[in-house]
């Protein structure tokens, strides 16, 4: 209420008074769209393998007498021991904050057992932290890299994994596809030309940037691209041109990869901009 921008955007103070913080939540909630797809047991034999961990009190199951807690927790915990089996990756993130079953999940060394998301970006940064993966980026990027050098990761636009890597005052952003570097760059050879682009005060230096940038999109963070959406919108040296095929192109590539992790309302403006162009 005592914010400047109250006032200076004539918002109605009783409209602010009356508005319901957890209604709004509540909404949100409601309107998110997670994707999921739900995997069952199929091996129905597992039951004698659940019966025999319940009677000798193994995880998942509750150590306790008296007590035979545990049950949903080891059916899920076979579903998804057999669902490793079917992935080609044999690897997996297991969200729970559950004692016994994490301690029964932690004896396989392919699932990655994660109380919330830091963890998982915390985790997943560590599956590089391997003496073979450390040896192929000290080949590819810097001699004098340790696994304390690989400070972040992300996905880019195709999928692939994106590591960044800082060592004394640079930083290098390292593609990877299965294990394996496919692609390295200097963060400081597009961070200007980035700047720049969202920044840009005329359509010649849009189209310029864009095309210098062109080689560098795959690398792009999630916050880069979230500042290039926004600025899409803002700028119009940038959306005034938006139909030219070298700005669409590149936007659009940007905006298919990760419009679903979007907001609505940003979604709704750069489709209204990219497709009614």
């Amino acid at each position: 209420m005592e914010n400047p921008f109250h006032w200076l955007r004539n918002i109605n103070q009783q409209d602010t008074e009356n508005f319901d913080n957890e209604a709004h939540i509540i909404e949100l909630e409601r309107n998110e769209d997670i994707k999921y797809t739900v995997i069952k047991l199929q091996d129905h034999s597992a039951l004698e393998q659940i019966k025999e961990l319940a009677l000798k009190k193994l995880p998942p199951f509750e150590k306790d007498e008296g007590t035979d807690k545990g049950f949903k927790d080891a059916y899920i915990y076979f579903t998804i021991l057999e669902y490793l089996q079917t992935i080609p990756d044999k690897y997996i993130f297991v969200c729970t904050k559950d004692g016994r079953f994490k301690e029964a999940l932690q004896r396989h060394p392919n699932i990655k057992v994660i109380k919330d998301f830091e963890d998982f970006r915390k985790e997943s940064v560590s599956s590089f932290y391997d003496e073979y993966f450390i040896n192929k980026l000290k080949e590819s990027v810097n001699p004098e890299i340790t696994e304390e050098n690989i400070t972040d990761f992300w996905l880019s636009i195709n999928g692939n994994q994106i590591l960044l890597i800082e060592i004394e005052d640079e930083k290098f952003v390292v593609e990877v596809d299965t294990g394996e570097i496919v692609n390295v760059a200097n963060k400081n050879e597009y961070a200007d030309l980035l700047n720049t682009l969202v920044y840009s005060g005329g359509f010649s230096t849009t189209h310029e940037n864009i095309a210098n940038l062109e080689p560098y999109k795959n690398f792009f963070s999630d916050e880069e691209i979230a500042l290039i959406f926004t600025r899409t919108i803002e700028n119009p040296q940038i959306h005034r041109i938006i139909s030219d095929d070298d700005v669409k192109q590149f936007i659009s590539d940007l905006f298919e990869a990760k419009k679903e992790t979007l907001e609505k309302e940003m979604r709704e403006s750069l489709e209204s901009l990219i497709f009614n162009s």
